[in-house]
């Protein structure tokens, strides 16, 4: 029987130089559960290594985990991959991986990189600066998210930079976008008001939480079966009596 879902689909973890070092799957899920989330997605930047052990420790306390990552493309736009499996979200890292320039992290500079396992001990870090640009245009990252089964959503679209139109100007239409993000610091009518032409586009929003405080500042409530990928994707679609609705519920957001 369908159900209103919250969802905070755009969350940072140790993995993303620019995360909080307290953004270990642990602290990830209790904050979602502190919120009442039903439903997370973990999305570092051009990596994903985080979800293995994300998934671990929300399988133990029935929080829903939908496998993503954040791309950066080479107009450096961001753009949010989602996945129905962890299989998948793998894959399609291995593919991605070798299109990110060989430069070096420098941690002091630009922050950790480290994946962090269920148990809060460090047990891997990644050398490649993970928020280079990807060596794949815009174009081409869209056809390779939805050649390994992914859905395509351009992040905060509503930002002066790394969005698609304050880099691009507009949302190409060629590329069949279904949904976009707005930043939690603008609220879908503002974004409505500002950008009209998003109207075309299921407008979702989400934290982006790089802190652990930030978690479910903002959400959205998707109406649907179950808090799995397949669904989610039906309810984007307007499949049968599937919608959704944005929420803000902190000072961190729009409200």
């Amino acid at each position: 029987m369908a159900r209103w879902f919250k969802a905070d689909l755009h969350i940072h973890s140790t993995l993303s130089p620019c995360g909080s070092l307290y953004m270990s799957p642990k602290v990830i899920v209790e904050e979602a559960r502190k919120k009442g989330l039903d439903l997370i997605a973990v999305t570092d930047h051009n990596a994903c290594e985080s979800l293995v052990y994300v998934k671990k420790v929300a399988d133990g306390c029935g929080l829903a985990l939908i496998p993503g990552m954040e791309l950066q493309t080479e107009e450096e736009v961001h753009l949010l991959a989602y996945f129905g499996s962890l299989d998948a979200v793998f894959s399609f890292k291995e593919a991605v991986y070798p299109f990110l320039p060989d430069v070096e992290n420098d941690p002091d500079y630009f922050g950790d990189q480290v994946v962090v396992d269920e148990d809060e001990n460090i047990v891997g870090f990644e050398e490649k600066l993970l928020i280079n640009s990807l060596l794949l245009s815009l174009d081409q990252c869209v056809e390779m998210v939805r050649d390994f089964g992914g859905f395509p959503v351009p992040a905060h679209v509503d930002r002066e930079s790394f969005s698609i139109i304050g880099h691009l100007g507009f949302v190409p239409e060629h590329l069949g976008f279904e949904a976009v993000e707005v930043s939690r610091a603008t609220s879908p009518e503002k974004a409505l008001e500002m950008w009209p032409e998003l109207s075309k586009y299921v407008l979702l929003s989400f934290s982006d939480a790089h802190y652990p405080g930030d978690v479910g500042a903002v959400y959205t409530e998707f109406y649907m079966e179950s808090p799995s990928f397949e669904e989610l994707v039906r309810c984007l679609r307007g499949e049968g009596d599937r919608r959704l609705r944005v929420v803000s519920q902190s000072s961190g957001g729009w409200e």
